[in-house]
């Protein structure tokens, strides 16, 4: 198999000299970093645009509902999503590793990605046309395949960031990617939702869905153009294709040999089934305390304004500090929204608040929900690119992203648990989990203070 923009091996010689060069982000000129920072902000400006409009904790979850999904569908989403986005990740590392050019993977992988979510917007325009058992399925598969093909383009998009922005901009980077984003999506998307989703939409359904989507797949198209006019600098140390079963045989030795990764990889698997509450709590809102539908524009207004008033700290830690703190903010900040899922009903019965108050309070849960996911957005993706050194980082990402990928999928439990034991239970085992992400945050190492050799087990075998 040849990956676009595969070139042969050099000579033993001629490798040697490249070893010898310096990094590639040493010699960048300063207009290409510049003119590549600024793509790279555009392009998370428009996906961050993209995943308000569909968001799969406010928007899918009521879609699936209207379309006769239960509990156990709205759990499906966030599995899909990262599930999706991991897994495809182990196949892909070890074929990249030895890729001396990244982007024009991704740009082939955006051309699926493209196809794939204008699938899923045609599944939501017609579902007035189809059953809704048919619609529902329809648009189940092309999220899912979005996902896996958004999972492709996975490790050639942090490949390409790796080489094309410093370490010590990086956190700006993605705290930039993340502000503008959450800034449009507070001016623009928010009122969008709070009309469009509204009792007294002008459009009705699944009209109102299909808007959506279809503004989501303009946001999708400009965010792959943008990053494919990225300029992606040489690899300074290229190394080795490697093969699955090779890939496999590695997951035993990695586990054993890299306490540093063994960590993180716990804290993230932990971190993300701490999160396996998310989806239900615009539901259970609802359900519990009478929320409207057009709420969903007000509790996006309040994820995305404590989102906006943290992105910058978050940069400013990561740039100055690292990201080991911003894990562990972000870890303890997420213990606090299924705690407060919980109070919060409670509250207002024994106070006899009226609904507007309860809905209102109710937005605590998706303000802090929002601070802590920020602060983990801007600080993972960062992290993981420290704590890899360049000849082993697409293999080495494949092995994490995909057993973490494979562990995610068990947030599908989530909707098996609300269904049988209510969701109450589903948020206090979010709780636990989250709380066990928080202190497992404590043995993290900091990358720019610990000099790390090489991993042996994720050298070429």
């Amino acid at each position: 198999m040849s990956w676009p923009g595969n070139v042969p091996r050099q000579p033993a010689e001629s490798s040697s000299m490249e070893e010898a060069r310096p990094s590639a982000l040493g010699t960048e000129s300063p207009p290409a970093l510049r003119r590549n920072f600024s793509l790279g902000v555009l392009n998370g400006i428009f996906f961050n645009l993209s995943s308000g409009l569909i968001s799969s904790t406010l928007v899918l979850p009521g879609l699936v509902q209207r379309l006769g999904g239960g509990d156990v569908l709205v759990g499906l989403l966030p599995a899909l999503e990262q599930g999706g986005w991991l897994l495809p990740q182990l196949l892909v590392g070890a074929r990249l590793q030895g890729v001396p050019r990244k982007l024009p993977v991704y740009q082939v992988t955006a051309v699926l990605r493209g196809a794939f979510f204008g699938a899923m917007v045609a599944a939501v325009a017609l579902a007035h046309r189809v059953s809704p058992a048919v619609a529902l399925a329809l648009l189940i598969l092309f999220y899912g395949l979005y996902s896996v093909s958004a999972g492709l383009a996975g490790i050639p998009f942090q490949e390409v960031v790796a080489k094309a922005i410093p370490p010590q901009r990086r956190g700006t980077f993605f705290g930039l990617r993340q502000f503008g984003g959450g800034l449009l999506v507070l001016l623009l998307v928010s009122p969008l939702l709070r009309t469009v989703l509204g009792e007294d939409s002008p459009y009705p359904f699944p009209q109102n869905y299909a808007l959506l989507f279809g503004l989501a797949l303009v946001c999708v198209f400009l965010g792959l153009l943008t990053f494919s006019l990225l300029v992606e600098p040489p690899s300074s140390r290229p190394g080795r294709s490697g093969t699955l079963p090779e890939q496999l045989r590695r997951l035993p030795r990695l586990w054993r040999e890299q306490p540093d990764l063994r960590r993180f990889l716990a804290y993230r698997v932990l971190a993300r089934l701490g999160l396996v509450a998310e989806p239900f709590y615009i539901v259970y809102a609802g359900k519990a305390l009478q929320v409207p539908a057009g709420s969903i524009g007000d509790y996006m207004a309040a994820i995305t304004v404590v989102q906006l008033a943290s992105y910058l700290l978050w940069s400013r830690l990561s740039d100055r500090q690292g990201n080991r703190l911003l894990l562990r903010w972000g870890a303890g900040l997420l213990t606090l929204p299924p705690l407060l899922a919980l109070l919060l009903p409670l509250l207002g019965e024994a106070l006899a608040l009226s609904l507007p108050i309860r809905t209102y309070l109710f937005s605590l849960v998706f303000a802090l929900s929002g601070l802590g996911n920020a602060a983990q957005g801007v600080g993972i993706g960062a992290y993981v690119l420290e704590l890899l050194p360049e000849p082993e980082r697409p293999a080495g990402l494949g092995l994490v992203n995909t057993i973490a990928g494979l562990l995610s999928l068990l947030t599908i439990l989530g909707g098996g648990l609300a269904a049988a034991l209510g969701y109450e239970a589903l948020f206090l085992a979010a709780m636990a989990l989250a709380l066990g992400s928080f202190l497992l945050s404590w043995a993290l190492v900091e990358p720019r203070r610990t000099a790390r050799p090489s991993p042996p087990s994720l050298r070429p075998m």
